[in-house]
């Protein structure tokens, strides 16, 4: 990072500070996302872990609410180093919690610097949006659009169905993906709820060109009734554990 442009030195200096502020106390696992029609992996989830292997939960849960943007940043910028290191050449899917229209510039400007230095290509990172209706107004969400494919990323919208299946987010973000949550795909086969809701989400993708990712599968039931529903996309402990950066701490 010593030979940067002038108007670049700021993204360093704030790509640093990130890194101090976790210190080495995470690490990344990998999920395989999946096409089961090509029957070829074609992402991975980048996971924060505990250097010990502990759960994102537990490590989040030691972060003040006030750090967690900063947290967020950090993490993006390790998982896109490890990322590097782990050899991922295909489609990386970066978490993004407390995004919002007035911080996405200083996302995408440190998610543009770490990708260029690890040799990662922009249009490889799918940058993962959760909680859609936080990040603001129809306006903030095409802004965030915008300047979202303007750096050359990718858009997913997570966990969805989790709550409600509200549509209109998703319309005004107009994402490339999106990612059914867990709670919604569990024992789908066995639920005429969950399966409506779904049904409602897939004619929505349909007419409007999304691919849709089903996380969370588990088992080969919840697997064969969504891909004879439709679905190409898969992510789940049904077909492979998260694989962990080993050579983090070596």
């Amino acid at each position: 990072m010593s030979s940067v442009l002038p108007e670049q030195s700021d993204v360093v200096d704030r790509i640093r500070a990130y890194h101090q502020m976790v210190g080495d106390d995470i690490n990344f696992a990998f999920q395989t996302i999946i096409d089961a029609d090509g029957q070829e992996v074609v992402g991975f989830e980048a996971l924060v872990r505990g250097i010990e292997k502990e759960s994102a939960a537990t490590v989040i849960s030691r972060i003040s609410r006030d750090k967690r943007f900063e947290f967020d940043q950090a993490c993006r910028i390790r998982a896109i180093e490890a990322a590097a290191r782990f050899g991922i050449d295909s489609n990386l899917h970066l978490n993004c919690s407390n995004i919002k229209a007035s911080n996405i510039d200083q996302v995408l400007d440190v998610c543009l610097y770490a990708a260029k230095a690890s040799d990662i290509r922009p249009e490889n990172i799918v940058l993962e949006l959760g909680n859609l209706s936080l990040i603001g107004t129809g306006a903030d969400l095409i802004n965030v659009r915008r300047a979202i494919r303007a750096a050359g990323f990718r858009i997913l919208a997570d966990n969805f169905g989790r709550r409600d299946a509200d549509l209109r987010p998703v319309a005004q973000l107009e994402p490339s993906m999106i990612k059914l949550d867990h709670y919604l795909v569990h024992d789908i086969h066995q639920s005429r709820a969950a399966q409506s809701i779904f049904c409602g989400i897939m004619a929505m993708c349909e007419d409007r060109g999304i691919d849709v990712i089903a996380a969370g599968v588990e088992s080969a039931d919840e697997f064969n009734w969504l891909q004879k529903a439709g679905v190409r996309l898969f992510q789940g402990y049904y077909f492979a554990q998260p694989g962990m950066d080993e050579t983090a701490s070596a």
